[in-house]
């Protein structure tokens, strides 16, 4: 498969929230970070379409606060997704 290459245009503070990210991440490619970014989001799509909730869990308290994303909330469960649970 060939190689394909995306060019974007980002406002100056985003560009730097990324630099940033990719700092505190030990990341040092553009190219890991999407790749990251991607493998995450593919798991959120895969479980918000078996009717799971994508949360983060404080483990002291057992309180949750669920992600909330315009592109989940767009990812409607499946039912061959719920039936295979």
């Amino acid at each position: 498969m060939e190689n394909v290459r995306f060019q974007f245009e980002l406002p100056g503070d985003r560009a730097l929230e990324i630099e940033r990210l990719m700092t505190e991440c030990g990341i040092e490619t553009k190219k890991d970070l999407f790749n990251n970014a991607l493998t995450l989001l593919r798991w959120a799509v895969k479980e918000t379409r078996k009717g799971h909730t994508i949360a983060s869990m404080d483990e002291g308290s057992g309180n949750f606060r669920e992600l909330q994303m315009p592109i989940l909330a767009a990812v409607a469960p499946r039912e061959s997704e719920l039936a295979a649970e």
